[in-house]
């Protein structure tokens, strides 16, 4: 049986972004208009280490849950449930993202591309026909 001191902190901390994405998912498909109580929250916390920690409230479970409640930022009254999900999901830093996770992906055409006028068709040269005489 795995023990709390089994895992290493980078385990750990992953598994409690895991936790708040998976509660950043679960309060955006259940009643995202209405209030996010703070009580709410933590039952929401404590449940997804609760399932990540193999439906096991040992020191695994406690130990995600603690890191996980760490990643949350405060919770201030009136917010949304589906406010409260993006801010989660921009709360929590990614592990497989460098340094360079906010540079463009795609690149910058300096300008538009020119796409041929429609009613343009090009034109078949006409080979020139020989007359016998």
């Amino acid at each position: 049986m795995n023990q709390i001191t089994d895992r290493t902190a980078e385990e750990v901390q992953e598994a409690a972004r895991s936790v708040v994405l998976a509660v950043a998912d679960h309060i955006t498909a259940t009643n995202p208009t209405d209030a996010l109580e703070h009580a709410n929250l933590l039952v929401c916390v404590g449940a997804e280490a609760y399932l990540l920690a193999d439906r096991s409230y040992n020191g695994k479970g406690q130990a995600i849950s603690k890191v996980a409640m760490a990643l949350v930022p405060e919770l201030t009254e009136g917010t949304t449930r589906g406010e409260f999900a993006l801010i989660l999901r921009r709360a929590v830093p990614r592990a497989d993202w460098g340094d360079d996770a906010d540079e463009r992906v795609i690149p910058v055409f300096p300008h538009p591309r020119t796409e041929p006028v429609p009613d343009e068709r090009p034109t078949v040269p006409v080979q020139p026909t020989e007359v016998n005489g």
